[in-house]
């Protein structure tokens, strides 16, 4: 694993949670959370019978499936504040019962918390696994059905990569585990697992290349806050204003519209989920996107006669709010706005509409139909939850600022 990575994801992401008043809130204790000293830890691992479980896979490395899939049993992990606080869970008792006890995982906690570098493995690899505890708006559990999707959609971006321009690359979902449901009753499924998530981007290229989480262009450094942003270095002598729309904004904007007009994904591209790949020359070669835990817009699915039958019905979407959310607000709101204000305290001449304009401008050219499938204003999460705990949806009035 690039040690780099690890230490930006981990340590260059102060000052960055602004977008909410939960999103600086965690209920990971402070030995797993990503901005603590601790570099370390070990994820709870047991050899489980293979037919006992559900798996899932879309081309993982030969590697990784010997690893976590070895034979007619497999590896199943579990986060150690599990064991430590929720031992009466009915799948961690169902663990005990069926597994065997191996040796533990060292691992490194992500900006994410829940999403864990393997240290010291080839191919570099995470795991993303089940952490029932709130981190900013809600629990971060790894459901059947949320990882079962994940899985699918990777598969299915992975072949369908033809549509997407030569800037675009993401991190695959490859190997997916879960407890069988023990409730079958239940209104859904509460059975939990984990992912193997392939850290090497894919499309593969040869060269070394280095990965920047985008928030690490404008966070502060945990250890060194007068550190000057990442977004400076990247700049260098240009143009600042040429550089951020063509290298950063308008790629962005073009895999978002391209991943929803071919497959009706609607991508979540804030500062914690794009990566920017650079090369050894400092430049951005592409930008790399992670977690594909997405929104699927179904009327888009059929209107380009796209069959689903490979998908199951997690974040199936019939409405225009979450396209809103993910585009206005994840990627307009927290981040690209995060991005104008740091040029802005070093370029006071450019003004957020030097920015602005032109993406909208960008989106209309590019996706001309968008009224079909966008709300007028902007839509945000709302403080009341559904039955299962999460947000919904409301409707803030305000114009967008990043498309018309």
């Amino acid at each position: 694993m690039n040690q780099s990575l690890i230490y930006l994801d981990r340590y260059r992401n102060e000052e960055t949670k602004t977008y909410s008043e939960h999103a600086g809130y965690t209920e990971a204790q402070e030995k797993y959370r990503p901005d603590s000293r601790h570099s370390h830890f070990e994820v709870a691992v047991f050899e489980v019978p293979l037919d006992q479980m559900l798996t899932y896979t879309a081309n993982p490395p030969i590697s990784l499936a010997e690893r976590y899939l070895p034979g007619d049993h497999i590896l199943f992990c579990i986060h150690p504040q599990i064991f430590e606080t929720h031992r009466d869970d009915s799948y961690v008792k169902r663990t005990l019962s069926i597994g065997t006890p191996r040796r533990g995982i060292t691992v490194s906690p992500s900006s994410s918390t829940r999403t864990l570098y393997v240290q010291d493995d080839e191919p570099p690899h995470a795991l993303k696994v089940h952490f029932p505890f709130r981190i900013s708006r809600y629990g971060r559990k790894m459901r059947d059905e949320v990882l079962e999707q994940a899985i699918n959609i990777s598969g299915e971006l992975e072949s369908g990569m033809h549509y997407l321009d030569d800037k675009f690359a993401f991190l695959r979902e490859v190997i997916g585990v879960a407890h069988r449901n023990l409730q079958p009753d239940s209104p859904r499924g509460e059975n939990w697992g984990y992912l193997v998530r392939d850290m090497k981007p894919f499309p593969r290229v040869d060269e070394q290349r280095a990965l920047i989480p985008g928030f690490a262009l404008y966070g502060t450094d945990f250890f060194d806050p007068e550190t000057p942003p990442l977004l400076f270095d990247l700049i260098g002598e240009g143009d600042p204003q040429a550089f951020i729309l063509e290298e950063i904004m308008f790629p962005i904007i073009r895999h978002w519209t391209e991943c929803f007009q071919h497959f009706g994904y609607l991508l979540e591209p804030h500062g914690q989920n794009v990566l920017f790949e650079v090369g050894e020359d400092q430049r951005i070669k592409r930008i790399v996107h992670r977690d594909l835990s997405l929104g699927i817009d179904m009327r888009r699915r059929r209107d380009i006669g796209l069959s689903s039958e490979d998908l199951n019905a997690y974040n199936r979407m019939e409405s225009n709010e979450f396209h809103s959310i993910t585009y206005d607000k994840f990627m307009g709101g927290h981040f690209f706005d995060r991005i104008v204000a740091a040029c802005q305290g070093r370029y006071a001449n450019l003004r957020k509409d030097d920015f602005s304009k032109p993406c909208r401008k960008e989106f209309a050219r590019i996706f001309p139909d968008y009224p079909r499938y966008f709300p007028k204003t902007v839509q945000y999460f709302s403080e009341e939850r559904d039955q299962f705990n999460k947000p919904l949806y409301q409707d803030t009035g305000k114009a967008p600022e990043w498309r018309p």
